[in-house]
């Protein structure tokens, strides 16, 4: 069981080192991007499990990681990045990985199909969303998609090959984002019995701040130092 959370717990250093020889980038965005760690910010994006035997995880990819990904490859143009911005940015693109360990350490991984008929996101009102059909989906995004599949599976052998992308719809009609990682939120990734929550704004995206009275360096997200309990001015 150690193993399986072991590769769980590396999933973060191969992503970043697959997306890395995607894109040709680097760990740190240009300081435009406040310096956000990528490293830090898809252990945000990221849960996994291995509880009842199983080795289940979600990664949700925000606007901001396709963004620190493409800040220093090398030739990139803003009007590349822009462009392949564009392209994600009315998406809510999450990647699974959903399986159980067995004996000597094998695992029997779920068919995409049949995640798909289980996966479903859910915002913090109830609603309830299912994946997108490929007809609803700007061709780019699968394609695009596609291109990082092969790159994990080199990466990361069964467990990569086994990474199942699925698209929901992430704008409102206005155009504003159902899920902002800057703002205050949340929402939940159900499949079959796993079910992972993330509360929003993401800490990676934020600055860090001090609190007036301790001094402490504390997290861009809290509202209250957690030492004195300070009112903070937060990060708006």
């Amino acid at each position: 069981m150690r193993q399986e959370k072991n590769r769980l717990w590396h999933f973060v250093l191969i992503t970043l080192a697959a997306i890395g020889f995607i894109f040709g980038a680097g760990q740190k965005a240009p300081a435009q991007d406040q310096k956000i760690d990528a490293t830090e910010l898809i252990r945000d994006t990221q849960k996994s499990s291995n509880a009842g035997g199983g080795i289940d995880m979600a990664w949700w990819i925000p606007d901001e990681f396709w963004k620190v990904s493409l800040a220093n490859r090398p030739n990139s143009t803003p009007e590349q990045q822009e462009m392949l911005l564009k392209v994600v940015h009315p998406y809510f693109i999450v990647g699974i990985i959903s399986g159980k360990s067995g004996l000597f350490g094998a695992i029997t991984f779920r068919p995409g199909a049949e995640i798909r008929d289980l996966v479903q996101l859910k915002d913090n009102e109830g609603n309830i969303y299912k994946p997108l059909a490929d007809d609803k989906i700007d061709a780019s995004v699968p394609a695009l998609l596609g291109l990082m599949k092969p790159v994990m599976a080199r990466a990361m052998g069964p467990m990569g090959e086994n990474l199942n992308f699925f698209v929901f719809e992430g704008t409102k009609k206005d155009g504003t984002r159902r899920y902002d990682p800057l703002k205050d939120g949340g929402f939940e990734i159900d499949f079959g019995e796993r079910v992972f929550k993330w509360k929003l704004p993401l800490n990676s995206l934020l600055p860090k701040q001090k609190c007036p009275v301790c001094g402490e360096i504390l997290s861009g997200t809290y509202k209250y130092c957690p030492y004195d309990g300070t009112k903070l001015a937060g990060n708006k």
